[in-house]
């Protein structure tokens, strides 16, 4: 791991709705610089495995390295959420996962709608934008594998906030969620893309086939987009998570200096 820049932070759980109840409606993990600010700000978006040590790790590096940084709970809300009732009624399923129940953590993403995704992501955004500590003028979106995905779909939904999105190994670009009939992939939104986009593959990933690499890579090229895909060849599926056997410390140190780079840039 890298030396941080940022020797103290402020980290922990909060809530992105301010309301009178002891319930957290849209939880999330916070992670502040220590110092006045505004720092540019990231949303993490957690892979399916939820808002797991490995995601909270992630948006603290972040701030260590300078950034306001949010990871929300995407599972803050069970499967039947249909946006009829308050979210504290529907707080009863699980909301992370061990690394050894990855059955589990793949039967609760795929009861993650894009619909109540892209509104935890508006929420997020929108609290952003509240906080002193946050620098105003768009954010940045960084996700794993499910939340790979989400982070593109957000830069499509969202052009106008959304400044840069980086990508790991995100599953199902090319694919329309199957229970939501006339739904879009993620890539057939393309064209509204603003942001500038990072996505990291490993060679080696079992659950993304080339196919939709290169299906990925056309339509970004087709479209004129500012793009970059890079694809580790030693590594595979979840290479960047360190508590895992999948872990590839080459790949990860070069994906995050490449990920910080970018939204230094684009978020200065």
């Amino acid at each position: 791991m890298e030396n941080p820049s940022v020797a103290a932070i402020h980290a922990g759980m909060i809530d992105m709705e301010s309301n009178t109840t002891l319930v957290q409606c849209f939880p999330a993990h916070q992670a502040v610089p220590d110092g006045d600010g505004p720092f540019p700000a990231v949303l993490v978006l957690h892979d399916r495995f939820g808002l797991s040590p490995h995601a909270r790790n992630v948006t603290n590096r972040l701030a260590h390295a300078g950034f306001y940084a949010l990871a929300p709970d995407l599972y803050s809300a069970p499967a039947s959420y249909s946006g009829a009732a308050p979210d504290f009624m529907r707080l009863t399923q699980s909301t992370s996962f061990d690394y050894s129940e990855p059955a589990a953590a793949r039967d609760r993403a795929v009861t993650l709608t894009d619909e109540r995704a892209c509104a935890i992501v508006r929420q997020a955004i929108a609290f952003i934008a509240g906080r002193s500590k946050a620098r105003s003028g768009g954010v940045a979106v960084l996700g794993f594998s499910m939340g790979g995905r989400l982070a593109f779909l957000s830069a499509c939904m969202f052009p106008q906030d959304v400044r840069a999105a980086v990508c790991f190994y995100p599953e199902g670009l090319t694919k329309a969620r199957p229970s939501v009939p006339g739904e879009m992939a993620p890539l057939e939104r393309a064209d509204a893309l603003t942001a500038s986009i990072l996505i990291f593959y490993g060679l080696l990933d079992m659950e993304i086939r080339p196919e939709e690499r290169e299906a990925v890579q056309q339509r970004l090229a087709g479209t004129g987009k500012d793009f970059h895909i890079e694809v580790f060849r030693e590594a595979g599926h979840d290479f960047f998570c360190e508590e895992r056997e999948t872990y590839r410390i080459r790949a990860c140190r070069t994906a995050w200096q490449e990920t910080l780079s970018l939204f230094h840039r684009r978020l200065s």
